[in-house]
């Protein structure tokens, strides 16, 4: 089975600093005399936004559907759905739904990497254009009916899933944090 997971190796090197920047947090405020309860609240909201927003999201292609993982859902396209995969303004997955524009790549200049399937290697950097070239790979080609329509169809589904835990996660550990910054 083909597999290409393709990433923002920009926001994936954000997040990884803002984990940092929470762990710091932690000492430092309970060293400037802040309540110890309050202390990591601030930072479980920074590690959470950079987990959901920076370091999550990615393009999984595989044999079967396209998975866009973006800050509030995963969608699951089967690839006999999706009509077009543009680079308007980033990459724009075109099926039948409508024009589906993504968080990974909301620009044409935006920097993309592949990952590496066999964990080896590092990442393959990408431009917007090559990432989308990757990923009409996959693209099955169109079938042309020719005659009765057939006695059996296979469902080529489409299945958004929504991020509920996570969304609501940074809107109450944002509102502690703002809660617990005004306190410290």
């Amino acid at each position: 089975m083909t597999r290409t997971v393709i990433v923002a190796p920009g926001m994936r090197l954000s997040a990884v600093v803002l984990w940092v920047v929470a762990v710091l947090l932690v000492p430092l405020a309970l060293v400037g005399g802040g309540s110890p309860w309050l202390a990591p609240v601030p930072s479980l909201f920074i590690a959470l936004v950079a987990w959901a927003v920076l370091w999550r999201p990615r393009f999984v292609c595989t044999d079967e559907h396209l998975q866009v993982v973006d800050v509030r859902r995963t969608s699951t396209y089967d690839w006999r759905r999706i009509t077009e995969i543009r680079t308007r303004y980033g990459i724009e997955i075109v099926s039948s739904e409508g024009v589906r524009r993504t968080w990974l790549a909301t620009r044409r200049t935006a920097r993309l990497g592949a990952l590496p399937t066999d964990r080896t290697g590092g990442t393959t950097r990408l431009d917007v254009e090559a990432a989308a070239a990757r990923m009409r790979a996959f693209l099955p080609e169109p079938v042309v009916q020719d005659g009765p329509p057939p006695a059996t169809v296979v469902p080529a589904v489409i299945t958004h899933r929504a991020h509920g835990w996570s969304v609501v996660g940074m809107i109450v550990l944002g509102v502690a944090a703002s809660m617990a910054g005004a306190r410290l």
